[in-house]
């Protein structure tokens, strides 16, 4: 049925209006106090002031070119995200924060009946980049489907059936970056250069693993014994945390995996024998064309979307 002339003005004024705003927003030389206000405060969670404050670097980063027009798109979507037409950008602090709610519930949904010695958290490092460009959609479709083929290969051949809710995340690490012994053990053989001062941006893989009866030990050796990650701390699977409840747990990690920090991490100390919560400082922001490169690397891998995983 055609459309009536009435409705394809009203399409013809919005898209006009939205065309006008993106042009004018394209050829801001800076973004005003007006613009970085943010009136989601109370729909974010908790550290509002930090995040509104990483809000407002990442928008300035992202408009450091008026000529980037993707950049600019990411922009525009931030600024007049809503509550009813979100922008669903991971580093947007109402959308991250509704999507690691979302995740949460997931995660307490598929595991939060189980015991504690039926689950494990996994972590595999991938590799490292020195380009963030490198990173696309396609880098994590591939890894995706070498996880699944390697356990869908452990599970005929072992009778288990095993499930995973996890997400692949990017970590920056700075320029002339001090690594402790383990960090350089276990990033050397992903392409670490020691030599090369430039950030890197190391690729790697959490998730919340359903064991079944499989024994932690044989799943861990099937991740490296099949030549996938053979290198050394390239795999960890590790147990819940033992002083806190199978849901606070799930909780936790639902979140950690979509935290989508814009800082540098320093390990500081860990919590007794147990690595999973150990304490970290996030001091210094990523530089503002490092930030912006992980703003549009997460946007080519598609968001939350291209980054989450399941295999349930």
């Amino acid at each position: 049925m055609p459309s009536s002339p009435h409705f394809v003005a009203k399409m013809l004024a919005v898209a006009m209006s939205k065309s006008t705003q993106f042009s004018a927003l394209t050829n801001l030389a800076n973004l005003t106090e007006e613009d970085l206000k943010y009136r989601y405060e109370h729909k974010i969670g908790n550290h509002t002031v930090s995040k509104i404050r990483q809000r407002a670097y990442v928008l300035n980063a992202l408009n450091d070119n008026p000529a980037d027009v993707a950049a600019k798109e990411i922009l525009f979507k931030m600024l007049h995200c809503s509550a009813s037409r979100p922008c669903k950008k991971p580093y947007c602090p109402m959308c991250r924060f509704n999507r690691q709610e979302e995740f949460s519930n997931e995660m307490l949904a598929a595991f939060s009946h189980l015991p504690a010695s039926q689950l494990r958290f996994l972590t595999i490092l991938h590799h490292i980049e020195y380009n963030a460009a490198a990173i696309v959609h396609d880098t994590i479709k591939d890894l995706n489907k070498k996880i699944r083929n390697l356990l869908n290969e452990f599970e005929s051949d072992q009778n288990y059936k095993i499930q995973l809710l996890g997400a692949f995340e990017i970590e920056v690490f700075p320029a002339g970056a001090v690594l402790s012994d383990r960090k350089l053990l276990s990033l050397t053989p992903l392409n670490l250069q020691p030599t090369n001062n430039s950030p890197f941006f190391l690729l790697h893989f959490h998730a919340v693993v359903n064991l079944g009866s499989c024994p932690d030990t044989k799943l861990l050796s099937a991740f490296k014994s099949k030549g996938q990650y053979p290198n050394k701390y390239q795999v960890l699977l590790q147990p819940l945390y033992s002083t806190k409840t199978v849901s606070d747990n799930l909780s936790t990690l639902a979140k950690y995996m979509l935290k989508f920090r814009l800082q540098y991490s320093k390990p500081t100390s860990a919590v007794g024998q147990n690595q999973l919560f150990a304490r970290t400082c996030y001091a210094s922001l990523y530089s503002s064309p490092i930030a912006k490169s992980i703003v549009m690397l997460a946007q080519r891998c598609n968001n939350f979307n291209g980054l989450t995983f399941s295999r349930m």
